[in-house]
């Protein structure tokens, strides 16, 4: 069955860059890093029947980073539609196509970077707040790969193409293929890596991309569009970061960026 999507163009707001704050002695990292395979049980959360996607990459991400550093928690159905509705605020999941439910003209996808601004200055509905985010340079492997070695997860933003729904019901790798159109802008969770592929969750299950869709572009439109980390309070302290992460930098590029101090819970 063909799922939905739900990205909005991005609005290229100014934000920070990861690479600026990329500790340069910062350790190599592993060859090979996996770890929504550690997390088994990915839902959907309604990105079968709205243009839900980004509030379930929200989702997604707190479940994996809570996993991984904390005690695991993952949002609910309703805190995902909460989410949502903050982008779509008459948007309700029991509606109608007809009315203001899924498919109609109140189920209009989310930004990304609004989400994100949103996520750091109220918090998500779990209540945790981000503590800062910033763009990756998608286009830089390695960038790609120190950020989800520090992080766990990237927050992509993406165009599918048709041929990779039929790539995804076969259990396929996503690839670039020849001759397909892209179908709709799409959200999803980053958390691993390999020689050449990025492995991620979409509609409830881990695949990944090949090279050919990661460095993909058709008609000017690059495959890959966008590529955030978020800094949340669990990964303050752990070693990842404090290797990582040279602080320093950080605190300065936001306080060019936003006029304010960085400030990092304790």
């Amino acid at each position: 069955m063909p799922y939905k999507y739900g990205r909005r163009p991005p609005k290229n707001a100014p934000a920070l860059r990861f690479g600026s704050f990329l500790q340069s002695a910062a350790p190599s990292y592993p060859a090979t890093i996996d770890y929504l395979a550690n997390l088994p049980g990915w839902q959907m959360l309604g990105n079968d029947v709205a243009g839900d996607c980004n509030a379930v990459t929200w989702a997604n991400l707190r479940r994996l980073v809570t996993g991984t550093l904390a005690t695991v928690y993952y949002p609910t159905q309703a805190q995902v539609w909460q989410f949502y509705q903050t982008q779509n605020p008459d948007f309700d999941p029991n509606g109608t196509q007809g009315t203001n439910g899924p498919g109609s003209n109140d189920d209009q996808g989310m930004d990304i970077q609004t989400g994100l601004e949103y996520l750091q200055t109220t918090g998500g509905p779990d209540g945790v707040k981000a503590v800062a985010f910033a763009k990756v340079d998608h286009t830089d492997l390695a960038e790609v790969k120190a950020a989800l070695a520090i992080f766990g997860g990237l927050w992509l933003g993406v165009n599918v193409l048709g041929a990779n729904q039929q790539e995804f019901a076969a259990g396929q790798a996503w690839s670039d293929v020849s001759g397909s159109a892209i179908e709709g802008g799409h959200a999803i969770l980053g958390g691993g890596y390999d020689t050449d592929d990025v492995k991620f969750i979409t509609w409830a299950q881990e695949t990944e991309f090949a090279g050919s869709f990661w460095n993909g572009v058709v008609q000017g439109t690059p495959l890959v569009e966008e590529s955030w980390v978020v800094i949340w309070p669990e990964h303050l302290g752990t070693t990842e970061f404090e290797q990582g992460v040279d602080q320093a930098q950080l605190a300065a590029d936001y306080l060019a960026l936003t006029g304010s101090e960085l400030v990092l819970p304790q």
